[in-house]
Order: structure tokens, then C-alpha cells, then sequence
């Protein structure tokens, strides 16, 4: 079998190991660096795609993509709902009703957002998380209430349990009145698993109509979009269809700053795990610099021998190859097998702590997601060689410049 000769020495040299222990030593820190930067890398990407991921099926299901409001209040028409899902990039439109209250059971009180939807039209915006059962009792029940499982669990409630809801008024020349009280009863209890679980109560539409001051209208429309990014456009274009009065909001400006936030933080955190990797070549140099050190009277017979300059090159880029492909190859595996199991480790590590790693009071979300894109790490694979290929280059040089007479004087 065809094998160069200079193959078979960067090889044997890549497998042999080296005389002096120290270079062994700083040989196996080069690739375990090499190793570790690789895998965090393709782990901590991971994580970043599971949250821009999250971002879109998750979070956003969770929030209205547009909203078209009116000051006035808005009549239900199936004639202009139609109108609206008639238009492009829209998915789905409901009449909603929104208003700030406190809910308090036994003593104990919580900041609530009471979402007023018309269970008939919610499944396209809250199916994801509440089964066809509970928005069935919700359309039937009009002092029922839907809420957030962390809301329920911070009260003490439960399916069946009675609580009082206290809503703000205010008089017709802008005084605050006594806040209105109301009695419902929890139907039951739904998990976004987002931020949207400490605050989030859903009622029926003309319930929280009167409890807003407007019986009868809605506060506007609730529009779900197919692509989200283009949501500000089709804000403008809704506009266009509806009567004057109206004006619009869209997840860019309720979330933008998240959105914005999740995807500086990929940015960073792959910037710092991307220093790591050039450490461990930095690594690499050292290394192979000390193997040429270490091996200069091998070297200078090689050269007595007729071995010339390009040759000497590439046996030691031959050696430093093999170590960047075994050292990124191996960090791939790892990260590889660490990204599709994270999210299972991070429950895991909750469970021995007694404790959740993600409270989604204060993150977006209460667990780790993760989403392995093998673009990426086709990506991380290519940046690692191609690093580790010009560390190898100099101490290559090097290793040609030796000058056998100066290296075999006194041998």
C-alpha cells in the first residue's frame, strides 16, 4: 500500500507520543483544550437555537402578534374578522378585552392580566396550551376564570376553589373610584412554561368587557400571523382595511428587546466559547514548537538524509492535522451527544438541587431548551481545522529551519 514517507513519520510521531514527558504533558492539555472548547461550543449553540426556537413556537404563541386597537371599543362583526383573516400572512383573528387586576384567596394577593377572548375563535392562539376541555367550560361558565398553574400554585388554588378579582375604575372625569370586586370560580389551570405563567388569567370576553367599563365591545383585535418578522408590515397593511380610529401594536414592541437580547446573547457566549478554542490552538503551537525542540537531532538526520525543507514541512503539519481532526472530531461527539441531552441534564440537576436553574420570573423561559443544527456545527468544524491548521504552520517552518550542522556538532 502507497503510504509517503513523510505521512508515515507525522503519524507515528502523532501516535508515539514524545520522549520528553513534559511535551507528552502539554501534547495531551493541547488536545483535551482543543476537545472541551469544541464540545462547549456545539452545546452552548445548541442552547441558543432552542431559545431562538422557543422564541417563535413558544413564547410568541403565548402573546398577541398584533393587536388592533380602538379607543372607542370595537363591535364583533364576522364581516370585518373575515375581512381581516382574508389578508396575507394573517392566520387566525379574535375579539379580545385586556385590563390589569389583583386576584386575592385566603390573605393572599397577585398581580394578574385578565385576557378576555371569545373561546370559539381561541384556539389558534392558546390551543398550544389549553386543551379544547377547559375552553369548553370556559365558553359555558361566565364567572369562570382560566389561569397560569404558577398563579394557582402562589394562591393555594385549585379546580373548583372560589377567588375574588378587584379591578380598577375609574370615574367619567378621570378620578379614581372604588376598584370593582368580582367572584369567580377557577375552572382550571394551563402552563406556558414562559414568562407569561406569572400573570396570565383568561375569562370570557363579555365578562372582562364589563369588567373594562365597555360592555358589549371588545378593546380590539387579536391577530396570530404565519411569519412573525413580517408582523409590523401586516400591521400596516390591517390598518388599511379597517375603519379610521384604529392603531396597532405588534410583538416587536411588547418583545422586540427579548428577541433582541436572546440573539446578542448567542452572539457573546459563542464570541467567549470561540476564544476557548483559539486557546487550546494557541495550545497546539506550543506543543508542536516544544515536539520540534525536542526532536531537532531526529530532525537534522532526517535532513543529512535528503529529506528537503517542503518535506520536514509537512510531517509536522501531517502531525498537527491529525491533532486538530482527533481533537475536533472527539469534541464533536461529546458535543453532539451534550446538546441533545442538556435539557435532560438541566431537569435532572433541578431534581438534586431542589430547586428550578430557570424561574420564569425572571428568564423567558423555565427550562433549558435546545435545538442541534448541523449547520452550525459543519460551521465550528471548519473554524476549529482551519485554526488548528495555521497554528501548525509556524512550528512547521521551524522544524525546516533547523541546521543539521549546528544540531549534530556535539552529538
Amino acid at each position: 500500500m502507497f503510504r509517503p514517507l513523510t505521512v508515515f513519520i507525522g503519524l507515528r510521531n502523532f501516535t508515539s507520543g514524545a520522549g520528553n514527558r513534559m511535551v507528552s504533558f502539554i501534547s495531551l492539555l493541547a488536545i483535551l483544550g482543543l476537545v472541551m472548547g469544541v464540545a462547549l461550543l456545539v452545546v452552548v449553540m445548541s442552547v441558543m437555537n432552542g431559545f431562538d426556537r422557543e422564541m417563535e413556537s413558544r413564547i410568541l404563541a403565548a402573546v398577541p402578534h398584533i393587536r388592533l386597537l380602538d379607543e372607542h371599543g370595537v363591535q364583533q362583526s364576522d364581516t370585518l374578522r373575515d375581512t381581516l383573516v382574508q389578508q396575507p400572512n394573517v392566520r387566525a383573528v379574535m375579539p379580545f378585552t385586556r385590563l390589569e387586576g389583583m386576584l386575592t384567596h385566603r390573605g393572599k394577593t397577585r398581580p394578574v392580566e385578565v385576557m378576555g377572548l371569545e373561546p370559539s375563535l381561541a384556539d389558534p392562539f392558546m390551543g398550544v396550551f389549553i386543551s379544547p376541555d377547559l375552553m369548553g367550560q370556559l365558553a359555558v361558565h361566565s364567572n369562570g376564570l382560566l389561569m397560569a398553574g404558577e398563579i394557582a400554585k402562589k394562591l393555594s388554588l385549585s379546580a373548583g376553589d372560589r377567588v375574588t378579582l378587584l379591578v380598577p375604575a375609574s370615574g367619567g372625569n378621570g378620578l379614581q373610584q372604588a376598584p370593582k370586586v368580582s367572584t369567580f370560580t377557577v375552572l382550571g389551570t394551563f402552563d406556558t412554561r414562559t414568562a407569561a405563567d406569572q400573570s396570565l388569567v383568561l375569562a370570557k370576553l363579555e365578562t372582562a368587557s364589563r369588567l373594562a367599563g365597555h360592555p358589549g365591545l371588545a378593546q380590539g383585535w387579536q391577530v396570530r400571523v404565519a411569519d412573525v418578522f413580517e408582523a409590523r408590515q401586516t400591521g400596516y397593511t390591517l390598518l388599511q382595511v379597517l375603519p379610521s380610529g384604529y392603531r396597532f401594536s405588534d410583538w416587536i414592541q411588547t418583545h422586540g428587546n427579548l428577541y433582541q437580547a436572546i440573539k446578542m446573547s448567542r452572539n457573546l457566549v459563542s464570541l467567549l466559547v470561540f476564544l476557548i478554542i483559539a486557546i487550546a490552538v494557541f495550545n497546539v503551537i506550543s506543543m508542536l514548537m516544544m515536539t520540534v525542540i525536542d526532536k531537532r537531532a531526529e530532525i537534522a538526520i532526517l535532513k543529512t538524509q535528503g529529506f528537503v525543507r517542503h518535506e520536514i514541512v509537512a510531517i509536522f503539519l501531517t502531525q498537527g492535522v491529525l491533532i486538530g481532526l482527533f481533537g475536533t472530531l472527539l469534541g464533536v461527539l461529546l458535543g453532539v451527544v451534550g446538546a441533545l441531552n442538556v435539557t435532560a441534564a438541566a431537569r435532572w440537576l433541578e431534581l438534586l438541587m431542589g430547586r428550578p436553574l430557570l424561574n420564569s420570573e425572571i428568564y423567558p423561559l423555565d427550562y433549558l431548551p435546545s435545538a442541534l443544527l448541523w449547520n452550525d456545527v459543519g460551521m465550528i468544524v471548519a473554524v476549529a481545522l482551519a485554526l488548528n491548521f495555521l497554528a501548525t504552520l509556524y512550528p512547521a517552518i521551524r522544524a525546516a529551519n533547523t541546521r543539521p550542522a549546528d544540531v549534530l556538532r556535539y552529538e
